[in-house]
């Protein structure tokens, strides 16, 4: 670092010795300087070594990837595993649901005694401690009963309560089909006939609301036709026969199929072993007759139909259906893998987050390791430019004293801008210093500041190219400031409007004023330069990001960083459009 003020050959002291009769004085200042900058510690070397012992234990991108793919196939694992665990609990609760079928439906038949019925309904059927939800209902669909979970007490039929167990019970069946058993051993229905059609339905009361089994008749619909309209046709032709008196009550078993004959005499309905169970029509027996008579005139009734019609099969529904919903073991298991992804996302959130910020972080050191470096690079050249400064104000003095006042006035011309440039570079170098520290903040008057920047590019107007600059000073108040910083970053809006406008003449229009509010001093840049594009203006002040030929695109990066971290303010752009310009913002808070 000292190297370059040596002299590095003799001949360049004799010319100086030829042209001057001073004797060699910059020995001492030069020492001096030199002594100065070789106090200054050097920065320390990075700590590689201590890393190396990390790479060994997988930082290789290589080891990366491997623990990336070993992460995904684990959750995958997880997932499938979860995945069998919740069918397989699915399965064991509906085996549950079906054996809760099963006794419900043998604790009501004739098979079971009573005490047998009485022992299932307290313990299964009736216990307040089940932990699945469930609810049956007939197979028209209307709910016969309910009970568990967050259900309506039983008996409970208010309208708020039937459409909580209708919306419960469309969110059953779409999870878990239900689970089917017969309630009674033998269903009752009605038979409606004449010589020319048949229809049997269920035995509900309401006749709007049964359910049309079975019918043939010429005027009638095709049989398997469920449309609104041939439902409509086969109850009209059901309301006649009704109404001519047509119309009979039986009872067969649910379990097999029934048959039908049927004529204008009558009909008659037989079970699957030919045994007639109900019958109706003119002189026939009362219903029920089990006599010898009564049974063979039913015998020749069903033969005589025979030959009029062709026998008509059916069953009657009778099935009960039970919905039931996912116990809480079951729910909180379903649950689990949400909750897996959900944790595992935001582990993937926080991480990533983490690693920006862990970026942003080094990306920021080496910013504040460049400006230190930067700050104590510049140090030895000014402490030497100080130096010398002070030898050629003895050559001045010894030119007055001989008399040489053309010679002196030049050299104290010369003097005095070497001074100004040797202030600016201290000044230069005392802002890369305070880079990465926290900066000091006292009241200072930002209308000063800014007009400093200003003299300092007028004085300079010819090389930074031919503009007009306007400035307006509103009412301000002391803000809180580090005038070195603040006048930094003054100095590259400016430096960044002028080559906005690319040497072309033009205006840069300064403001400064005090909110309406008055907590905030408003500070504009505005320039008639090129402007920016639009993909680019968020990312004017990233790192490294610059249109320009020239620079590292650190500018606007150091401005935000001194506006927006060290003085709690905030800087934007306003307004900005190819060929028109761009307007800059700054905020800074009085308090």
């Amino acid at each position: 670092m000292s190297e370059p003020e040596e002299p590095n050959s003799q001949a360049e002291p004799r010319r100086r010795r030829r042209r001057a009769a001073a004797p060699v004085a910059p020995a001492e200042p030069a020492s001096a300087v030199l002594q100065v900058a070789e106090e200054r510690p050097a920065p320390p070397p990075p700590p590689r070594r201590r890393l190396q012992w990390l790479s060994s234990w997988g930082l290789s991108p290589a080891f990366r990837i491997y623990i990336f793919l070993g992460s995904i196939l684990a959750l995958i694992a997880f997932l499938l595993n979860s995945e069998s665990l919740i069918r397989e609990a699915k399965e064991q609760e509906r085996k549950r649901v079906e054996l809760f079928a099963r006794l419900h439906a043998f604790a009501v038949s004739p098979l079971a005694t009573q005490e047998q019925a009485a022992y299932i309904f307290q313990e299964f059927i009736n216990n307040p401690n089940s932990d699945f939800p469930i609810i049956v209902t007939n197979h028209r669909g209307e709910i016969a009963d309910w009970r568990g979970g967050d259900l309506p007490k039983p008996g409970d039929l208010s309208p708020a309560a039937v459409q909580q167990l209708q919306a419960v019970l469309e969110e059953m069946d779409a999870g878990n089909p239900p689970v089917s058993f017969i309630y009674h051993s033998e269903a009752v229905g009605h038979c409606f006939w004449d010589e020319d059609h048949f229809i049997i339905t269920d035995s509900a009361e309401d006749p709007e609301k049964r359910t049309l089994v079975e019918w043939v008749g010429k005027e009638l619909p095709a049989r398997g036709d469920t449309s609104a309209a041939a439902r409509e046709r086969v109850l009209g032709m059901m309301r006649r026969l009704e109404a001519e008196g047509r119309k009979g009550t039986f009872m067969v078993p649910t379990e097999d199929f029934s048959y039908l004959y049927y004529g204008a005499a009558g009909f008659v309905i037989v079970d699957g072993h030919n045994v007639p169970r109900a019958w109706g029509g003119r002189d026939l027996p009362a219903p029920g007759d089990s006599s010898a008579a009564a049974r063979a005139q039913v015998e020749a009734l069903r033969w005589q139909l025979a030959r009029l019609n062709e026998r008509q099969e059916f069953k009657v529904p009778a099935e009960m259906y039970i919905h039931y919903g996912d116990s809480p073991l079951v729910r909180r298991v379903s649950q689990a893998p949400v909750w897996l992804i959900g944790a595992v996302l935001l582990f993937v959130l926080v991480g990533y987050i983490g690693l920006r910020n862990i970026r942003r972080s080094d990306q920021r050191s080496i910013w504040v390791g460049m400006a230190k470096e930067t700050a104590h690079q510049l140090g030895t050249p000014l402490s030497s430019l100080s130096g010398w400064l002070e030898l050629m104000r003895g050559e001045l003095e010894g030119a007055v004293a001989a008399g040489d006042q053309e010679r002196a006035a030049r050299f104290d011309q010369m003097l005095g801008e070497m001074q100004k440039d040797l202030g600016r570079l201290t000044q230069i170098a005392s802002r890369f210093s305070q880079i990465g520290s926290v900066p000091e903040l006292k009241p200072g008057d930002v209308g000063a500041v800014l007009m400093e920047t200003v003299n300092y590019f007028k004085s300079r107007g010819p090389q930074f190219g031919r503009h007009q600059v306007e400035v307006e000073l509103g009412t301000l108040v002391p803000v809180p400031i580090n005038a070195e910083l603040l006048n930094w970053a003054f100095e590259n809006l400016f430096k960044n409007a002028v080559d906005a406008m690319g040497g072309k003449s033009g205006t840069i229009r300064i403001r400064a004023g005090l909110r309406p509010e008055g907590d905030t001093v408003q500070i504009s840049f505005q320039d008639e330069g090129r402007g920016i594009a639009p993909e680019n203006i968020e990312r004017v002040f990233q790192p490294g990001f610059s249109t320009k030929k020239r620079g590292w695109g650190l500018g606007l990066t150091f401005v935000r960083r001194i506006v927006e971290e060290y003085h709690k303010g905030k800087i934007s752009i306003v307004h900005s459009a190819p060929g028109t310009g761009t307007t800059f913002e700054l905020l800074l808070p009085v308090k």
